[in-house]
């Protein structure tokens, strides 16, 4: 799986707003900016990116700034990315640029169920981590998820049975 700098940097800019939520204030993109070392014109098309997505909000004034639009309890890593780069997942689960239907193996080959598989269970995990999680650092919540996802998987057939521990490495 590749994260891209977007990514990245955009998750590490919904955490400052998370913070910033959590301590009942605003903040501008160009505190963002200065506390992730991003340059403001970056930091600013990666808040009207996650603007247009729905994940942050604009209030003008003199308390103005950039929120989230949300409780971070309710956006996840998976919606995140998909705001970002248009994908929940960018590099797992198609083996080529067109996906499976470029692939001119896809009929005979053995990586398409295995790869499929790993990318639903990435999906599934990045879909119930949240950016709270994140900035309460709760390795115990993200362990939770993955096991959660795990244990979802197994109950549609999509993941053998591994011990949990076997899963997670």
């Amino acid at each position: 799986m590749k994260v891209s700098a977007a990514e990245e940097y955009g998750l590490r800019c919904l955490m400052r707003l998370a913070v910033a939520r959590r301590d009942a204030r605003s903040v501008t993109t160009a505190e963002v900016a200065l506390a992730e070392g991003l340059s403001p014109q970056y930091a600013a098309k990666l808040m009207g990116t996650l603007r247009r997505a729905g994940l942050v909000r604009a209030v003008r004034g003199v308390r103005g700034g950039v929120l989230l639009a949300r409780a971070p309890e309710t956006v996840t890593i998976a919606e995140a990315f998909g705001a970002l780069s248009g994908y929940p997942l960018r590099t797992i689960g198609g083996c080529g640029p067109g996906g499976y239907a470029g692939c001119a193996r896809r009929d005979e080959c053995g990586l398409r169920e295995v790869l499929g598989t790993l990318s639903r269970l990435v999906v599934g995990f990045l879909s119930r981590v949240t950016v709270a999680d994140l900035v309460e650092g709760t390795g115990a919540a993200v362990e939770g998820s993955l096991m959660e996802t795990v244990r979802a998987a197994r109950a549609v057939g999509a993941v053998g049975a591994v011990g949990e521990t076997e899963a997670m490495t």
